[in-house]
């Protein structure tokens, strides 16, 4: 499949729907009550819904959208937009009389498909392609309120970029109500409210072969200039912000005199709204920008500048410094618990490609991330079990006979990696392993006392608490710092492996039981702060059904399977 790069586009609730409209709103209830007790009809609903519309708005939006896909015929666009008055209120009403949503889901769900198929059918009318999506498969799992790590189903994902890739079809996903795990949210119970500003954190981390360009968030803000401000919008020394500017360290605010400023959470929200204020926006455009996309917050004026890319409104920009690209292909134990893939992680580290660790599962998940394994420069092996070295066998099958390799391939690991590798290569393919490669192989052996550097990159070994020969590994790149622990129970060298990295990533295989050999949550929570950021991986039977509530916990990351971030 051809990577491709993707437009999304955000349609806020407030710019689409009369969300501040009473008596609109009211009249609106009014029929959602009567139709569950079946006094209205499901035409008397569609009609109170296409009231709530701002339809006028759509329609130019839909306009300017068509004429940009025409004058780039290989531009690809995802549209997402927001429930708006049509969604919030609704939830805001069933709330008073429900604990939760479970009872009254079916007519929550009802509503907001309306609503997109209205807004669809509008977009078609237009010109547009339009195809309806639903957010829900690509956001189970997904709290409403921090950043986390959704789930998607395999075939979901193909079918959309199938859908992207293959056609001139424009998706259009909504806000949406579905059923998740963990009980964070206030009031809301397991049934939760996907905000729509939340589906494109949820498609950047997903897309396996579709590459994430730029997302234009439109919204508008009363009687002012469209974008993010310093403070409340309504109050009269707040300054719009034209610029942010993401970096490993710290985030900058500009203004439009390019001074930097401050930025201060409001604590606003409108009395529809369920999904958070600006402050909750702003976190999920600086996780895009985490992941090397630019993000735009406009009015509607202003978006056929921005997506031509010129500065208008508020740009979320990524740190031009943010080269190092790092994946997690797995983060399961040996025993493949929550389903997840056995622990490795992928990492472009200056002019290097390696992987740390190479467990059985990661081959398939180079290939199900349309990864070219002959990229691949080093191999960085923690220890000798099976889940963490037992996949290199097959990656020098498929080097051989599939890739035809030819560059040279480096395998580093503790002392005793090369009879390692070619005990387990005879073992599960004994003619194979005795045949001479068509590219070269270097093994390398690292210890505490002997480090490698090669090409501005130093790689540090440090004793772990697990196997014998088990070691974690702390990557120097001119100023960048990521720290990798593999396996391993509580030992002071954790200390100084993770201390001042960029990103550590540390195991976590139990929630609360103290296990020798490997951490648990508890355990985490002492060092993660030594790091400017840390993800959690190998995470057990016991962390799995723990995931959701710990998602965004004291900062720290557990990152989806496939997810890249950059630092």
């Amino acid at each position: 499949m051809n990577q491709n790069k993707i437009i999304l586009v955000k349609l806020g609730g407030s710019l689409i729907t009369y969300k501040q409209d009473e008596d609109r709103i009211k009249e609106y209830i009014l029929i959602i009550d009567r139709f569950r007790c079946g006094a209205a009809s499901l035409e008397d609903l569609t009609t109170s819904i296409s009231h709530l519309l701002n339809t006028s708005t759509l329609k130019e939006i839909f306009r300017t959208l068509n004429i940009y896909i025409k004058s780039n015929p290989a531009a690809k666009v995802i549209v997402i937009h927001g429930a708006g008055s049509i969604g919030h209120s609704l939830v805001l009403h069933l709330l008073k009389t429900e604990t939760d949503l479970e009872n009254v889901y079916p007519v929550i769900k009802l509503a907001v498909s309306i609503q997109n198929q209205l807004i669809t059918g509008l977009g078609i009318q237009l010109g547009l392609n339009a195809i309806s999506l639903s957010s829900h498969q690509i956001m189970l799992g997904y709290p409403t309120d921090k950043t986390s790590s959704p789930r998607m189903d395999a075939a979901d994902l193909s079918t959309l970029e199938t859908i992207v890739s293959n056609t001139d079809s424009v998706p259009i996903f909504f806000g949406d109500v579905g059923l998740t795990q963990g009980t964070h949210t206030e009031l809301l119970g397991e049934w939760k409210v996907f905000s729509g500003d939340l589906v494109p954190n949820a498609l950047a981390r997903s897309f396996l072969n579709l590459e994430i360009e730029k997302v234009i968030f439109l919204t508008q803000v009363e009687g002012k200039m469209t974008g993010i401000y310093s403070k409340d919008p309504s109050l009269a020394d707040s300054e719009l912000i034209t610029r942010i500017e993401v970096g490993s360290r710290t985030n900058r605010y500009f203004n439009s005199n390019n001074h930097e400023i401050h930025f201060q959470k409001d604590a606003s929200k409108s009395k529809y709204d369920v999904t958070g204020t600006m402050e909750g926006k702003l976190r999920n455009l600086i996780d895009l920008a985490y992941q090397n996309i630019t993000s735009w917050v406009i009015g509607f004026e202003e978006f056929d500048k921005a997506l031509r890319g010129e500065a208008v409104g508020t740009r979320v920009l990524p740190d031009k410094e943010l080269d190092t690209k790092v994946v997690f292909l797995g983060r399961g134990d040996a025993f493949g618990s929550g389903g997840f893939k056995s622990a490795s992680i992928f990492v472009e580290l200056k002019n290097k490609i390696l992987l740390l660790d190479c467990g059985p599962h990661t081959l398939q998940a180079l290939k199900a991330s349309g990864r070219d394994t002959t990229q691949i420069d080093w191999i960085v092996i923690t220890h000798f079990h099976g889940d963490h070295f037992g996949g290199i066998p097959y990656f020098l099958l498929e080097s051989t006979f599939q890739a035809q390799r030819k560059k040279p391939l480096t395998i580093f690991g503790p002392p005793g990696i090369e009879k390692a590798v070619n005990d387990l290569f005879t073992i599960l393919y004994k003619r194979e392993a005795s045949k001479a490669r068509p590219f070269p192989i270097v093994y390398q052996e690292i210890t505490p006392d002997h480090s490698f550097e090669d090409d501005e990159i130093l790689i540090k070994a440090f004793s772990m608490n697990h196997t014998p020969e088990a070691q974690g590994y702390r990557l120097h790149c001119n100023s960048t710092i990521i720290a990798y622990t593999g396996d391993t129970g509580w030992t002071d060298n954790l200390i100084p492996l993770i201390s001042d990295a960029q990103l550590a990533i540390i195991e976590c295989n139990f929630y609360q039981s103290q296990f020798e050999t490997h951490l648990n949550w508890e355990e985490v929570l002492k060092i993660y702060h030594l790091a400017e950021k840390t993800a959690v991986i190998h995470l057990g039977a016991e962390m799995v059904p723990e995931i959701n509530t710990l998602i965004g916990e004291k900062g720290l990351l557990i990152p989806l399977e496939g997810q890249t971030i950059r630092i």
